[in-house]
């Protein structure tokens, strides 16, 4: 808590505001143009990635799910690691791996042929793997996280992940943080050197991911982010999927959230030939 408070405090005087976004509609006729800002900025807002009865259907399926596998754990020994992955304060906040089949996987298959065009460029092609394949879900009190990268810095970009809210993610409710461009070299070693609480990397403007139902932020693994505080009165659920970029090292491909039996199992080519 002490250090998201120092977190919070360097972050407070550098310019902030919403995500901006650009309808997944829009990669069919600029691709590029998305792909250098995701190059430069390590990020990516697109709007309407899955249709809102996708979203509302898959919402109803990570509840489901969820309540089911809470049930299973009730009986003691905590969270069982075959359907929940590791997450930054997990008071109220849950990562839930999703099982292949019925909505989950429909929601997948129509996100990636909308980013189709995107995520070819980004990903390094159709044989880039599905290495993430969850729910992140945040109740009411769940306390904001620690600004982290999901990957440390390496050279090379090695997973893409997606965010996508499965309701509207309004301000109060723990919205996504990102900071544009921290996916570089100097932005790690700025925030390294002030011990993660302060320096160039948190003064610089950040955005926050207010989002529609169905809508998207997309980032390299290595930008610095956090989940935010939910203050409301509302469950937030994010769907999210990552590929690893083909050829690259991704040095946690090992324990990325997802179900073992799909670990390194399925690629972009595979959902996108369907």
């Amino acid at each position: 808590a002490e250090k998201v408070a120092k977190q919070v405090a360097a972050m407070r005087a550098a310019p902030s505001g919403p995500v901006p976004g650009t309808p997944v509609a829009s990669l069919a006729e600029d691709a590029a143009a998305a792909t250098t800002k995701f190059d430069n900025e390590g990020l990516l807002r697109l709007d309407a990635t899955v249709s809102p009865e996708t979203a509302a259907a898959l919402l109803a399926e990570v509840n489901a799910t969820l309540a089911r596998e809470l049930e299973r754990a009730s009986g003691g020994g905590g969270l069982p690691s075959d359907a929940f992955g590791n997450v930054y304060c997990k008071g109220n906040r849950y990562d839930l791996k999703l099982p292949w089949g019925g909505v989950a996987e429909n929601a997948l298959r129509e996100a990636a042929v909308n980013m189709r065009p995107f995520l070819e460029r980004a990903a390094g092609g159709e044989k880039a793997r599905l290495c993430e394949f969850a729910a992140l879900v945040s109740d009411p009190g769940s306390a904001r996280q620690p600004v982290h990268p999901d990957t440390n810095y390496r050279r090379d970009r090695c997973v893409v992940t997606s965010f996508v809210a499965l309701q509207d993610v309004e301000s109060d409710m723990g919205p996504t943080v990102f900071i544009p461009g921290s996916h570089t070299a100097s932005a790690h070693l700025a925030f390294r050197e002030a011990g993660e609480t302060g320096g160039a990397a948190l003064a610089a403007p950040h955005g926050v991911a207010t989002l529609g139902s169905g809508d998207a932020t997309v980032f390299d693994s290595r930008l610095l982010h956090c989940g935010g505080g939910n203050a409301s009165d509302k469950r937030r659920v994010l769907f999210y999927f990552s590929f690893e970029v083909e050829g690259s090292d991704n040095p946690n491909s090992a324990v990325s959230t997802i179900r073992e039996e799909l670990r390194g199992k399925v690629t972009l080519g595979d959902l996108l030939a369907a």
